[in-house]
């Protein structure tokens, strides 16, 4: 079922390459607006145009994409597979668009990048990429991933990377998936039949979650001995050995060791992270920030032992 449902994947991404760009940035356009008729005002085109261009684009899916009657729109999930696909098609178009034309105009792009995952990496990626196009203004906001998730969700941010709440999936151009680690300092010690001192984000966060299910689901007890919503925070308290953490692959440091999985530290379920946009078709200079971060999460990816092992829902 996998591999049928992969190749299907690849049979959509190769077929939507013969698809209109128009149709698609209909499609995307749609999704932001969350209307039809909003939709035509931004793309400059009446109302039964834009219904045109989203049946022509059924047709090419073979499938409907809008489930009929729905304020606001609602994809199916055909339609949510097809706007992934078309997200990142016109990122390449926009970036493009970027490159080879003057962008002395080009408005503030708004990134919410998670405390919870490899933001200095992230961040000092796009600072690389602002110093090399200086007409790129960027804004960053900095949170925990629920947090992130819901300004994007309000329309603060542009671009966002977060843990993926599966309630963005309209927006989603990427998602990777990642194994949270049981680590600690290279000093600590858990003493027996004491509760295990957990270093965590405050309550929310879906690697604190992860901890306290297996602990649980195991008849352990534990208790929070240092809560920070920063990632250096927990960082440090992990190095000073302070208690013990999860953490994944790009936030790992050298003065961290990682514990063995066993009865008492088994395995936690994975995470799955994703990266949002909305306004590629209209702004090129989001496009050139999406890719960029695309390229970033390629180069990032965990190590393949990390995902060997399939994880209960």
């Amino acid at each position: 079922l996998l591999i049928l449902k992969d190749y299907y994947l690849f049979f959509l991404y190769m077929k939507a390459l013969d698809i209109p760009t128009d149709l698609l940035r209909t499609l995307v356009t749609v999704i932001d607006c969350q209307s039809y008729t909003r939709a035509a005002e931004i793309l400059g085109c009446s109302q039964p145009t834009v219904s045109l261009h989203m049946r022509r684009l059924q047709d090419h899916a073979d499938g409907e994409l809008v489930l009929p009657k729905r304020k606001p729109v609602e994809l199916t999930a055909l339609g949510t597979q097809l706007a992934s696909y078309a997200r990142r098609i016109l990122a390449l178009h926009g970036e493009l668009s970027y490159l080879t034309e003057e962008n002395t105009g080009s408005e503030t792009v708004r990134v919410g990048l998670p405390t919870d995952y490899a933001t200095d990496a992230l961040q000092s990626s796009l600072l690389t990429l602002r110093g090399s196009h200086p007409g790129l203004s960027l804004e960053f906001r900095c949170a925990l991933s629920q947090s992130i998730s819901q300004n994007f969700a309000t329309g603060d941010l542009d671009i966002a990377v977060a843990i993926d709440p599966g309630a963005l999936n309209p927006y989603r151009s990427h998602t990777w998936t990642v194994q949270p680690l049981w680590v600690t300092g290279r000093s600590f010690e858990q003493a027996s039949g004491q509760p295990v001192p957990l270093i965590a984000h405050p309550k929310g966060c879906e690697y604190r979650l992860r901890m306290t299910e297996v602990l649980d689901s195991a008849g352990i007890a534990w208790y929070v001995i240092y809560e920070s919503p920063f990632i250096q925070g927990l960082q440090h308290a992990v190095e000073s050995g302070l208690g013990v953490s999860a953490l994944t692959q790009p936030t790992l440091t050298k003065k961290m060791k990682e514990l063995p999985q066993d009865i008492d530290f088994a395995q936690m379920r994975a995470i799955t992270i994703g990266l949002f946009s909305r306004n590629t078709p209209a702004r090129p200079e989001v496009s050139l920030v999406l890719n960029h971060l695309q390229q970033v999460f390629d180069t990032k990816r965990p190590p393949k032992r990390l995902n060997r092992t399939s994880h209960p829902k």
